[in-house]
């Protein structure tokens, strides 16, 4: 389709409401716009068009996209905003009510660019059925050149999840597993260093099962091993990987890689099995804690995170306790803690025993406190230790420290007169629950 002639005038705001997903496919669409001579300005910015990619995992995540679209809509009334994402495929009439004009499914996503130009030129667009369970065929990709910086990036290699969690809405609005052509994310990967990039991390909706939708089971393994050898990655990671896709093949593989991050990031959800049952889950606590002590064995000063789910209906103050146990035990860096969050059309929904707000508050309190108290016991074992990291060419606003990351997922405020972009040494002097500080070797 021919681009319109004005749209070199055009400026173009985008947002993230979301999951890591929803951030790599921002700037891809953000790579699409400028590509076709779009100019693209911050959200807060006056623009001529608004794409906000939406998030429904929690009621959270569909009022934050709607009070994105409004925000959009205030910021400029005569401005086009362009909803899509998951709340987009599960509500668009919700979007609409709130100022969205133009309301892309997930389907739809990779013509997002090309729908809005019909629209702006007056032509409808394809609708989409909010019932129907998408599929993701055409990727979004980036070619190496998203304005915002050439240290880490995301790459996309998978969409979609045919697990049917009884609490997860997403199978629904993201569709069908789909996997990634190898060659495209290879190329993707190439050009993306090529560009300056030094870090790669792998994402997806269901990151694992990468090559399941196709009797693949070995081809992540297979896919990291091809995208280790371009010459110039220094580092490359995984998102987050499902904990019956944490096989040894996939583990051995990172504990020899040279370049493959030490950081796993495992969802737990529950350490009761009963609610992991209930949860539609398909491993028990023991099955877990297996896989995290094999991934700590093996990949010495491993950073190992998990999702953890708390007042899932029925459970009780034992079965709570059971998972706050399981994680006292096992060998965690940090946790990111949800309480459970009713989602219409799933099958928890039918469940009975819903818990009340303020207990699920309670034990969400108990847990982020026990991941805070985890994560600076790790951040402390590296206090007068040479820690690698990535060099970030940013200051921090509080200290003017320059920041890095380190492979094994501590952010890193140092002194030094590193140059942006490069790995170097630094000696841990001090940490704390958040971050540690050093100065360059």
């Amino acid at each position: 389709m021919s681009t319109p002639p004005s749209n070199k005038t055009l400026r173009v705001a985008l947002q993230n409401v979301g999951c890591k997903l929803n951030t790599y496919e921002v700037e891809a669409l953000a790579n699409g716009f400028d590509h076709r001579g779009y100019k693209i300005v911050p959200f807060g910015a006056q623009a001529d068009v608004y794409v906000v990619n939406t998030c429904t995992v929690t009621g959270s995540g569909d009022a934050d996209s709607r009070k994105a679209v409004r925000r959009a809509k205030r910021q400029n009334p005569a401005a086009t905003v362009v909803a899509t994402g998951c709340y987009a495929q599960r509500r668009p009439e919700e979007l609409d009510d709130v100022g969205a004009d133009l309301v892309i499914g997930n389907g739809q996503k990779a013509e997002l660019i090309e729908q809005l130009e019909a629209h702006l030129g007056g032509t409808s667009v394809n609708a989409f059925s909010p019932q129907e369970r998408p599929r993701t065929e055409q990727f979004l990709s980036i070619d190496g050149t998203v304005p915002q910086g050439r240290t880490r990036g995301m790459l996309q290699i998978q969409d979609g999840c045919d697990e049917h969690c009884t609490y997860c809405i997403i199978p629904s609005v993201r569709g069908h597993s789909s996997s990634r052509k190898a060659g495209d994310i290879v190329a993707q990967a190439r050009s993306m260093v090529d560009a300056g990039y030094r870090e790669l991390a792998l994402t997806g909706v269901h990151t694992g099962s990468y090559g399941y939708d196709q009797d693949d089971q070995h081809a992540l393994v297979a896919l990291l091993t091809d995208i280790s050898k371009i010459d110039g990655l220094a580092r490359l990671r995984l998102n987050s990987i499902e904990p019956g896709y944490v096989d040894d093949a996939l583990i051995e593989f990172a504990a020899a890689s040279p370049i493959f991050c030490r950081h796993f990031h495992v969802p737990l959800q529950s350490g009761d099995d009963k609610i992991l049952k209930r949860m539609g889950r398909h491993y028990n606590r023991a099955y877990y804690a297996e896989r995290i002590e094999r991934i700590a064995t093996l990949i010495p000063d491993c950073a190992i995170g998990a999702d953890v789910m708390v007042g899932f209906p029925g459970e009780t103050e034992e079965q709570f306790a059971q998972t706050k146990a399981l994680l006292c035990d096992l060998p965690m860096t940090y946790l990111h803690v949800f309480p459970y969050s009713l989602r219409e059309g799933t099958a928890a929904e039918r469940l009975g025993d819903h818990l009340e707000k303020g207990t699920k508050k309670q034990r969400a309190r108990e847990l982020i406190a026990l991941s805070e108290k985890k994560r600076l016991a790790f951040h402390q074992r590296f206090v007068g230790q040479r820690l690698q990291v990535l060099t970030e060419g940013r200051q921090d606003p509080v200290t003017g420290l320059q920041v890095g990351l380190s492979d094994n997922y501590i952010k890193t405020l140092f002194t030094g007169t590193a140059a942006n972009n490069t790995s170097i040494d630094i000696e841990v002097e001090q940490a704390r629950e958040d971050l540690v500080f050093g100065a360059q070797i």
